[in-house]
């Protein structure tokens, strides 16, 4: 067991979440999903949350933007994440100017302090495999519990059916990915395949973004930073423990599934170094779906523990609030956004010539474009290509668009 209590955790990003402003919160008959990640010091056992995101839509492929200012999944997994990074961004400023920080300098790059752990919170289970579970009872209709941890068939819902089976389960939104083996859709049990990357549906045209239970084993496999920042650092960073609210179906066997075995038939204990622990609390977040909640709140909210408390509120990928006009600037983006978060990663560089010129060679920092310069974090492009290979098997093709620099912005 953690040194930690699970239900304060979630007690926690909840009461965070409660004293934020009303802007993109669902209101009366709506519904949303919240994240967060919370740091809990060994040393001290102190915990605080540092990240969270609500939401759960997700735009179109069509909607994709090659200057990196809008953001294609707006799902409250994704936000909280997005939101961490700046959190690490930001301590990694901390440990240049020798401030206190989560991390210290090792050699010319950056290791979290041994004493910090991460913590991954969320209302309920992620869309895609880990929603795919047993029903644990016949449900009276449809206005029930069931209906209740599902997301809109328009977003990223559990499209769940009213038919009584005497075996049944609960159904995700999220499809297979095209030219692979189909769901068969049969009726009870058999209605979906296991273990499948999936995609988030969207109103319109299909997404390319991959279900959050995906996502999540990604991270779980080759770290939640991501390819930029893994530059910076020793070590990927690595979530701790998961915790999943109450109120909602939960199986800790569909997350072992989804997140650790999938359809791979290596050991998992080979490939990964820890074993991230799962968790159910008690804790109901008071916008989940439910029989009166019917409506997915439209807006996703950002925030994040840093010298200002950063907060945002999305629709669409792009700020509320936004006129046409500042709509397309790129100085108007969320900071959570592909643009944002590359101009975070050059700060950095251009604080650290060291690590500028490890990185970029003879290259001019500011000539390299976003797609390329993800290219050259080769431990974790490594790491991800054998993940592919081995765990996944599959994955979504993206179109290499991400071409932009912030020299030409």
């Amino acid at each position: 067991m953690p040194d930690f209590c699970i239900d304060n955790i979630a007690e926690s990003c909840i009461n965070v979440y409660q004293k934020l402003p009303k802007s993109g919160k669902p209101v009366k008959d709506e519904w949303t999903v919240l994240s967060g990640i919370a740091q809990f010091d060994t040393v001290t056992k102190v915990c605080d949350v540092v990240s969270l995101g609500t939401g759960s839509k997700c735009i179109g492929a069509s909607k994709m933007s090659s200057a990196g200012n809008i953001l294609n999944d707006s799902h409250a997994e994704v936000f909280a994440r997005r939101g961490f990074l700046i959190y690490l961004y930001e301590n990694i400023v901390y440990t240049i100017e020798n401030k206190p920080s989560i991390f210290v300098k090792d050699k010319n790059k950056f290791k979290l302090k041994d004493n910090i752990q991460f913590i991954f919170y969320s209302s309920q289970m992620p869309c895609g495999d880990a929603s795919i579970m047993p029903k644990t009872r016949i449900e009276d209709d449809v206005g029930d519990m069931i209906v209740s941890s599902k997301r809109d068939a328009q977003d990223d819902s559990c499209d769940i059916e009213s038919k009584r089976q005497k075996f049944d389960i609960h159904r995700t939104g999220a499809k297979c990915l095209p030219h692979t083996e189909q769901d068969p859709k049969k009726p009870g049990e058999n209605y979906h395949l296991l273990g499948q990357v999936r995609t988030k549906p969207g109103r319109g045209d299909r997404t390319l973004s991959v279900s959050c239970s995906d996502k999540m084993a990604r991270w779980i496999h080759v770290g939640i930073q991501g390819a930029l920042l893994d530059m910076f650092l020793s070590k990927p960073i690595f979530i701790n423990y998961f915790i999943f609210g109450a109120g909602v179906p939960y199986s800790e066997k569909a997350l072992q599934r989804a997140f650790l075995k999938r359809n791979c038939d290596i050991s998992i204990e080979k490939r990964l170094s820890y074993m991230p622990q799962f968790y159910q609390c008690s804790k109901i977040f008071p916008h989940i779906r439910e029989a009166n909640n019917i409506r997915p709140a439209s807006g996703s909210i950002v925030w994040v523990k840093t010298k200002s408390n950063l907060l945002e509120v999305a629709v669409q990928g792009q700020k509320l609030g936004l006129t046409k006009k500042k709509a397309h600037s790129l100085n108007c983006c969320l900071s959570i956004s592909k643009h944002k978060l590359y101009k975070k990663f050059h700060e950095i560089l251009l604080r650290d010539n060291e690590l500028c010129n490890n990185i970029c060679g003879e290259e001019l920092l500011s000539n390299i474009e976003y797609n390329k310069m993800k290219k050259k974090s080769e431990r974790y492009v490594g790491h991800w290509r054998v993940t592919k290979e081995t765990f996944f098997k599959i994955w979504t093709v993206k179109p290499d668009m991400w071409n932009f620099t912030l020299n030409n912005q």
